[in-house]
């Protein structure tokens, strides 16, 4: 699975020789997804870092030694991916994956701590830009999404009145949804037919709205067996592209831009705070760890100020015809 590149490297000069009992990169990586990443990541975490692994990390430092791994390797490793097109933030993860590598090797004595590889440097990220939704062209994707069929209108308007992320809505349970109480608990992540805990790890209440547990109990109604929105053949749904190709239907069907589905979490996080609720409201709704990730919708609230003040534009402002004044 994990093969090194003996090219990889090339013309940086040779490490100090390690002592024979620590393992090379290629040779840890493979008892480290064996007896760490499996038993304590959730399947998306576990696919994530197994790409990582096996299209990047191995490749690039897989024959050398672990102690061997020197910070200069390390910084032509963040230029070769830079060179190859790929954005700071996902050169970032691959270094977070080396590091947690490296750090458990030092924990498990498969190598000596080094402090000069100890704290990868990372690269600057550009702040993150993200889409959304303006209240009428979400009310056109909804009218859209209920012309193609009742299930995707269903999807959409869980993610639009909840924040949850698609493979939470995928994961969802009838037994999960309290018309009574109106309020939806998020307990799992469905993974490509694999069923794991939320992001955060912990789950969260969401309230529903009047109009959400309406299209939720129209829905249930054609809906069959345990889960909300199950796949083809009634069970977990295995393909976790099919909300995303769904939408990009509906929002050309509607005439509106094309976008990701998280970009509909983002809509639920925005339209909150264009209703003046706190940001911490809007943590826990959002279920963030912590309130810097929510902090990123204060300028919805800023921007939407900005136009509000237009109101007073000329108010009590008599115009006056050129010339000297009356005496």
């Amino acid at each position: 699975m994990l093969v090194p590149d003996e090219s990889a490297g090339a013309g940086l000069p040779e490490p100090i020789p390690a002592a024979d009992t620590c393992p090379t990169l290629a040779e840890f990586a493979s008892e480290w997804w064996v007896t760490y990443v499996v038993p304590n990541n959730k399947p998306s975490e576990q696919a994530r870092k197994e790409m990582i692994l096996r299209v990047h990390l191995v490749p690039f430092f897989g024959n050398r030694r672990l102690d061997a791994i020197s910070p200069r390797q390390i910084e032509a490793y963040k230029g070769r991916k830079l060179q190859a097109g790929l954005k700071a933030s996902t050169i970032n993860t691959q270094l977070a994956v080396l590091q947690k590598l490296l750090r458990t090797a030092v924990e498990w004595g498969r190598m000596r701590r080094r402090d000069d590889v100890w704290k990868l440097r990372l690269l600057p990220e550009p702040e993150r830009e993200f889409d959304w939704l303006q209240p009428h062209e979400a009310g056109k994707l909804l009218r859209s999404a209920k012309a193609m069929s009742p299930k995707w209108h269903a999807f959409f308007f869980v993610a639009l009145r909840t924040g949850m992320r698609k493979g939470e809505i995928q994961g969802l349970h009838w037994r999960e949804v309290d018309f009574d109480r109106r309020r939806i608990t998020v307990r799992y992540t469905n993974w490509r037919g694999r069923l794991g805990s939320p992001k955060s790890g912990k789950s969260r209440v969401v309230p529903m709205t009047g109009d959400l547990a309406t299209a939720l109990k129209a829905w249930r109604t054609r809906s069959q067996g345990k889960l909300v929105f199950p796949g083809r053949e009634g069970g977990l749904s295995r393909c976790h592209a099919s909300p995303s190709r769904a939408l990009r239907r509906a929002l050309k069907r509607a005439g509106l831009r094309r976008m990701r589905f998280h970009d509909l979490r983002h809509t639920f996080a925005s339209h909150l705070v264009l209703e003046r609720c706190s940001l911490r409201e809007v943590q826990l709704l959002m279920g963030h760890h912590s309130i810097t990730m929510t902090e990123r919708y204060a300028h919805v609230a800023d921007d939407h100020l900005a136009k509000a003040i237009d109101v007073l534009d000329g108010l009590g402002v008599v115009e006056q015809d050129e010339g000297p004044e009356p005496g």
